[in-house]
């Protein structure tokens, strides 16, 4: 059973709906919510409402930990498009789907140094990759 439930029409709902939506599941209060987030009420308030759409990318992270939800859940799919550029969006996306993972499981949004190292790893290690790969 999951721990949330995702529209049917999940590709033409807005960050702040999906939000409110999975708080209200959660029989949560904004306050509530902003407090297991650790973000502050205002902002997680703007952002539900859609006068702060595009919310950082470490505010995204600690919404996705705080509601329990894979960070897939608040991100477009473009690859469901066949146009090209969607293609390098897609790839772009699955970067910054292995960035975020990283930085969760190091627990590296809340210090700097060690969200520093834990960047320069995933680096080090994707070039790693790329030598190998070619």
């Amino acid at each position: 059973m999951s721990f949330y439930t995702i529209p049917e029409d999940d590709d033409d709902v807005e960050l702040g709906q999906k939000l409110r939506i999975l708080r209200e599941q959660k029989s949560w209060t904004l306050a509530q919510a902003s407090e297991f987030a650790g973000i502050s009420l205002s902002h997680l308030s703007a952002i539900e409402n859609g006068t702060r759409p595009n919310p950082s990318f470490f505010v995204v992270v600690k919404l996705a930990q705080a509601y329990g939800v894979p960070l897939e859940y608040f991100l477009d799919r473009p690859e469901n498009d066949p146009d090209d550029d969607l293609q390098v969006a897609s790839e772009a996306t699955q970067t910054y789907q292995e960035i975020a993972k990283r930085l969760v499981e190091d627990k590296a949004l809340d210090d700097p140094s060690k969200l520093l190292e834990a960047i320069a790893k995933y680096l080090r290690d994707r070039s790693a990759k790329y030598d190998h790969d070619n």
